[in-house]
């Protein structure tokens, strides 16, 4: 949605703003029309969707007053009530400009795309400009064996870590379109349509990354298979001449990333939260349909 500014010292009086060093001066002040960048977390109520959700909003509320930016996070219904749920409103009481919850049934397809639809429409004319997901289901101990394994946790944890997260960039394609064509010219990057998927080394094989368990046969397999689905709609893109960017990022295990208080300036963004952002935040036309190692960004196999 456009946002009028009128930062002025009356509505006919001129505008002053600076934006990368460049003065702008514009009279009157009400015909300054800037559109928002609009991003949504789809795992929200994860470790990684809060640490992350604290950085946006905060730059929402810190950052270039010039192009408003909103938030959504997503949270499962079933996750209401746990804590991070709770920060999460707590971020969306203090700062309702910059970020909201919305609430959905990861076990209803419909659902889902009554929120997104709703999402999608406020975003307006400007579309969702980045879509991350989160996917972080586990049920397996970390010593558990294959005798351990059952039908419902292997079809419980590759529902939640790779077909939810599928079909809700499926509904958010749309939106992510309207981004991408809004800012016609643009290299692909995360502010014109992208799609980011953070994905635990917890589970990965590579080489990157030595699993000394080794015994999380559901979690390793679904959160490979989002990584396949990702790949997939990075060809798909291409084919389409979308303009639409999509990659992972392998990231930490996801228990580093905990709020310390209820502001967003003071999340607990370690080390690995600001190495990972930096991947996110430099990835463009060479990440697409890649898989970034958050420690140094490189291609690494899961």
């Amino acid at each position: 949605e456009a946002v009028v500014s009128t930062q002025s010292t009356g509505v006919d009086q001129p505008l002053i703003c600076s934006h990368n060093s460049y003065l702008l001066v514009v009279a009157p002040a009400r015909l300054l029309i800037m559109s928002q960048w609009t991003s949504v977390c789809t795992h929200a109520h994860t470790d990684y969707g809060l640490s992350s959700t604290a950085k946006i909003v905060n730059y929402a509320v810190n950052g270039n007053p010039a192009r408003p930016c909103v938030h959504v996070a997503m949270v499962t219904k079933d996750s209401v009530g746990l804590p991070n749920v709770t920060r999460l409103r707590e971020l969306a009481r203090k700062y309702p400009a910059a970020c909201s919850v919305v609430v959905y049934d990861a076990n209803d397809e419909d659902d889902m795309g009554r929120k997104v639809k709703e999402i999608s429409e406020k975003s307006g004319d400007s579309g969702v400009n980045l879509v991350y997901t989160c996917p972080d289901w586990c049920e397996e101990e970390p010593q558990s064996q294959l005798e351990d394994l059952t039908e419902e946790t292997l079809t419980r944890t590759f529902h939640h870590n790779c077909v939810v997260p599928v079909i809700l960039c499926k509904l958010f394609y749309p939106a992510l379109q309207r981004a991408a064509h809004a800012n016609p010219g643009q290299k692909l990057n995360r502010r014109r349509g992208a799609i980011v998927h953070m994905i635990s080394e917890a589970g990965s094989l590579g080489d990157h990354f030595t699993n000394t368990r080794g015994h999380m046969y559901a979690y390793s397999a679904s959160l490979a298979a989002m990584i396949m689905s990702m790949k997939t709609m990075s060809y798909e893109f291409n084919k389409r001449k979308d303009d639409i960017l999509a990659f992972a990022v392998i990231t930490d295990t996801p228990h580093v990333a905990r709020q310390q208080d209820g502001v967003a300036g003071s999340y607990d963004v370690i080390k690995t939260r600001d190495l990972i952002s930096e991947v996110v935040h430099a990835a463009g036309e060479e990440a697409h349909g890649k898989c970034l190692y958050f420690k140094d960004g490189r291609d690494v196999s899961y």
